[in-house]
């Protein structure tokens, strides 16, 4: 993705404040335009954009003051000089459609969103914005967490497919885009009966090693590709941990029922499991 212009999708919660500070953090070091976009609970139209953003529609009896108002919320997160050019905006109607419609429309090469944790109880859930436009969007999405640090390393998991290989192509872009290291991970499954330590590497993973290489070029010229065994969600998470990744780029099937997440659903695990920001491509 090239970062020209980001959209960041905020609900005036903890979550949406810390996805503002993303933005603008990912806008000042990519030289991108930022929209901040806010979704409120009316019937019918489409978007009201304040200064400095793209106006797709503006339908009659959407009030100035829900755009007043989030520029009061956001103000405080604004630099005094120098920093990104910052449009406000207001969605009306289904937030995860009206998001995705708007990001699209306007142009955006990305997405941002406040991520929430949640306990392990409801642990086989996750937030229903979140899912939703992770599911819909057709551009990058990247869902950053509470207290997340400004993005510095970026953990692509790849599992080996041709399609698959659009994760390291979006990750590369992002990370060369914001100045951010890049590292590489795939998991492959342990043959039945042979410990994990003493499996040859599979072919697909030569191959991927390859490719890795040719992708990336001279933008991270010494990016590795860490291969892992087990299980594919166990293995990334600890894959995380060990590089110090504060950022996941994951692969992320678009449809699919809401809700509770599918054991084969790796993607939704991750984002919902994963400690840091998480990165979904659409695929």
């Amino acid at each position: 993705m090239t970062l020209h212009r980001i959209v960041v999708a905020v609900d005036e919660s903890d979550a949406g404040r810390w996805a503002a500070r993303g933005g603008l953090d990912l806008a000042a070091k990519a030289g991108a335009e930022l929209a901040v976009v806010r979704a409120v609970p009316m019937p019918s139209g489409r978007v009201l954009a304040g200064a400095g953003a793209p106006a797709v529609a503006q339908p009659p009896g959407v009030p100035r003051l829900e755009v007043e108002r989030l520029s009061r919320w956001l103000a405080p997160e604004l630099p005094g000089t120098g920093g990104p050019r910052v449009g406000l905006a207001i969605t009306c109607g289904v937030p995860s459609i009206e998001i995705c419609r708007y990001a699209e429309e306007s142009g955006a090469s990305l997405v941002v969103l406040g991520r929430k944790h949640r306990s392990v109880k409801t642990r086989l859930l996750i937030g229903d914005t979140a899912d939703a436009v992770a599911r819909r969007s057709r551009l990058p999405c990247l869902f950053v967490p509470s207290g997340a640090p400004p993005m510095r390393r970026i953990l692509a998991a790849l599992d080996g497919t041709d399609r698959g290989l659009e994760v390291l192509v979006a990750a590369n872009r992002l990370a060369t885009a914001v100045g951010a290291e890049l590292l590489a991970v795939t998991v492959e499954s342990t043959p039945s009966g042979e410990p994990a330590a003493g499996a040859p590497l599979l072919a697909r993973s030569a191959v991927l090693a390859q490719r890795l290489r040719q992708t990336l070029g001279r933008d991270h010229p010494n990016a590795r590709l860490e291969v892992r065994r087990g299980s594919a969600v166990e293995q990334i998470l600890a894959a995380v941990e060990a590089t110090g990744a504060d950022t996941l780029a994951v692969g992320y099937h678009r449809g699919g029922p809401a809700g509770i997440i599918e054991a084969r659903s790796t993607g939704r695990r991750l984002l919902h499991a994963a400690p840091g920001a998480v990165l979904t491509i659409p695929l």
